[in-house]
């Protein structure tokens, strides 16, 4: 079932019931005799209790309502950390489907999380659902609102990951999300976003720009993108590459 970003409350709920109840019954089939860990039963708990606190609250103060912005980055923060701690049982127990319905259900806790001018701080498995959600979609029209969800993700994650201190760690979180929206932007064949998401690139990561253009060149040639996405990208290519006067 394909999806619509941001995903519906109701419908990350109907998602999150069938993960739960699939990685549960697997996993009381495979128990072992004692585990130390948090089991799958006592997650999804806590996660349901999430759910109807967050929907309640949108029904009660509104979708965009005046809650404060620390309870929102605080409640979605745990939401957030559950469902990593839910999706990473389903990696244990090799439950591919059950992973895919728990990211989306981190996509609607980051929009939760957004609407109410929350900050995001568990960024790593909302930039893990958001490449795979992107993976899934091919046409060009489709990948539109998830740059534009990107983007909100970048302007609401929290103060310390946009100092971006870990420069030494290509993997971090805050890296990957512009890299991954500058692919998808260009997968839009949108020349129009395309400059709006390289501009914030560059002003973000200018160390990452000149490889992300060159590849991107590359890329022009291999798939024969259209001409005017190509303008984009060979204009932002020049820009970055060329030899500078001094």
């Amino acid at each position: 079932m394909i999806t619509t970003l941001p995903p519906s409350l109701a419908e990350a709920e109907l998602r999150f019931e069938h993960a739960a109840r699939d990685i549960i019954d697997t996993y009381e089939a495979r128990r072992p005799a004692e585990t130390n860990q948090v089991t799958p039963g006592q997650l999804a708990e806590a996660i349901e209790q999430f759910l109807a606190i967050i929907a309640r609250i949108d029904r009660e103060e509104g979708e965009v309502g005046p809650i404060a912005k620390e309870d929102a980055t605080q409640l979605g923060d745990y939401g957030v950390t559950l469902l990593t701690d839910l999706i990473a049982w389903a990696g244990q127990l090799n439950m591919p489907v059950p992973r895919t319905d728990l990211e989306i259900v981190i996509l609607a806790a980051a929009d939760w999380i957004m609407r109410h001018e929350g900050q995001i701080r568990a960024l790593d498995p909302v930039v893990n659902a958001l490449a795979n959600f992107s993976n899934r979609m091919h046409d060009p029209a489709s990948l539109e609102p998830i740059t534009h969800f990107m983007g909100r993700v970048i302007h609401a994650s929290a103060s310390l990951i946009k100092e971006d201190l870990e420069k030494t760690n290509p993997g971090r979180p805050w890296r990957v999300l512009h890299l991954n929206r500058g692919i998808v932007a260009t997968r839009t064949h949108n020349p129009e976003l395309m400059e709006k998401v390289f501009e914030d690139l560059v002003r973000y990561l200018p160390e990452d720009a000149a490889a992300f253009f060159a590849e991107g060149m590359q890329q022009m040639e291999a798939l024969n993108y259209p001409q005017p996405v190509r303008q984009v990208m060979g204009r932002f290519f020049d820009l970055w590459t060329r030899p500078r006067m001094h």
